[in-house]
């Protein structure tokens, strides 16, 4: 196995993208709870929330995108370790 794939930390890597999705996720659904209880808050606070869920929904997908590439090398990578050592 090449020197750079030894020196990857996968664990750290895959424990950061799953809490980073599962925080994206958890704030995600308050910020559609909170869109759909009649605050009586003004438009302009109504499209910030607007806006957040979007940002919200852009790091659950890359998040989990990401997630799926590390967990898919980490296994290869697993995987010619087997067959070279």
């Amino acid at each position: 196995m090449p020197r750079w794939v030894e020196s990857i930390n996968f664990r750290k890597i895959v424990t950061v993208l799953a809490v980073t999705f599962g925080i994206a996720l958890g704030s995600c659904g308050i910020t559609a709870v909170l869109a759909r209880i009649p605050l009586g808050l003004s438009q302009v606070v109504g499209l910030a929330i607007g806006w957040l869920a979007v940002a919200e929904v852009a790091v659950i997908v890359l998040s989990a995108v990401a997630l799926i590439v590390v967990l898919l090398v980490w296994i290869l990578a697993s995987i010619l370790g087997r067959f070279k050592g």
